[in-house]
Parts: structure tokens; sequence; C-alpha cells
């Protein structure tokens, strides 16, 4: 009698176990770029995932010259939304809630569909 409770009782552990780490939110790997904006005012908004960091870079071109920008943070994907919580943040690239979608040639944050590169 005792060796069967203990067989459950491992065999709920590995159960618990599995769904423990079912559980665990989807993660993404590698680099997804989209340009933003026209041509005079726009930029390229670069998200790089790893794990749960991200890196996300903002590259404008002022009268000519390329000026990036860099953004540390982390991130989490539920249900149909991602979070994304950055040690700072500007006008345009921003922390927060978005709708969250993967494409065939990449993901869609927001309204923002970002290519894999």
């Amino acid at each position: 009698m005792k060796r069967s409770i203990r067989i459950i009782a491992v065999a709920l552990v590995a159960v618990m176990l599995c769904l423990t780490l079912v559980a665990c939110g989807k993660k993404l790997s590698g680099t997804y770029e989209a340009e933003i904006g026209g041509d005079i005012l726009g930029y390229t908004a670069t998200y790089e995932f790893s794990g749960s960091k991200v890196t996300a870079t903002k590259t404008a071109s002022v009268l000519g010259a390329k000026e990036s920008t860099t953004f540390e943070g982390t991130y989490e994907i539920k249900d149909d939304e991602i979070t994304l919580d950055f040690d700072k943040d500007d006008n345009d690239i921003k922390g927060g809630t978005f709708a969250f979608e993967e494409t065939e040639d990449g993901i869609k944050i927001g309204l923002v569909e970002y290519k894999k590169k």
C-alpha cells in the first residue's frame, strides 16, 4: 500500500511539473524590424528578443546622419497580448501592453508588423 502511494505521489509531482512548464508564456527569439513613418520623420524600429529580455533600437536619419537609441527591457506574452517593460522610453518606443500576433513573415505588435531578419 505504501509503495503504491509513493508511485502515485511521484506521478502527481511529474504531472504538476509538466503543467508548470506548459503554463509558461510563449518566448520569442531573433530580431524583428519595421520602417515606421515616412522618409522625412520616419525611423527604423528593431526588436531583438532573447529569453525573456528584449532590446529595442530606434534608428532615425537626421540630415543624412543616422542616430540610434537603444532601450533594454523585458517582455511577456499572454493570450494575444505582449507586455513590454523598458528601462526608459520615448515618444516612439514605449513600454506597455499591446495586441500581439505572429504572422508568416514575423510578428505584429499593436498595428505595426515587424519582419524577421
